[in-house]
Order: C-alpha cells, then structure tokens, then sequence
C-alpha cells in the first residue's frame, strides 16, 4: 500500500511541477489599468485553457498534501521488522555471551610427580 502511494506522490509531484510551469505569469494582470482586462479572455478566463490550469494545480496541490499526510501516517513495515530482527539478533548474542563463560571450564593439568 505505501509503496503504491509512494508512486502515485512522485507522480503528482512531477504533474504539479509540470502544471506550474505551463501557467503564465501573474504580471500580464497589470495590463487591466488601461482597460485591457476587458477582452474576451479577460473575462471568460475560467473557461480558457488558463482557467483549467489554475483548476487542475488546485486539485493536484490538494492531492499532493492528502498523499503527503496519508504516507506520514502510515507505519513503515520494512522499518519495524528489520528492527524486530536486530533486536532479537541482540537478545541471542546477549544469552550467547552470558552461557558462553560457564560452558567453557578449564581443568587444570594433572601434574604427575616422579
């Protein structure tokens, strides 16, 4: 699941990018001060391909925080198992070491006099 929704994130990622870089600049709007704002494409703007850019950077911007919420929340498998592993590798190395001293015991060497 989470790696599915990582690959749709990177995909939005990459249409919001795109779509942001396709809008025009903001700075045509000064052009309204004499009158220009008044044309056809100044006033149906929301229809226009503009118009449907700013709609879909607006749905994707959403997407793009509800993905990023959803993947935080999300606990990561991989991460808790490979942790589960290392401390039960810990635990067998512990009692390893702990058993390892009274396994071994030294005799001490018959000494046979002459």
């Amino acid at each position: 699941m989470k790696i599915f929704l990582t690959i749709i994130f990177l995909a939005v990622c990459i249409g919001l990018t795109a779509i942001v870089l396709m809008q025009e600049g903001k700075a045509a709007g000064l052009g309204s001060i004499g009158g220009i704002g008044d044309s056809y494409w100044g006033k149906n703007k929301g229809r226009s391909m503009e118009g449907n850019l700013v709609r879909f950077t607006k749905f994707l911007a959403a997407a793009f925080l509800l993905i990023a919420l959803l993947l935080n929340m999300i606990p990561d498998s991989s991460r808790s198992s490979s942790t589960a592993s290392q401390t039960t590798a810990v635990q067998t190395e512990a009692a390893a070491q702990t058993e390892a001293p009274a396994a071994v015991q030294t005799e001490a060497p018959a000494q046979t006099e002459a």
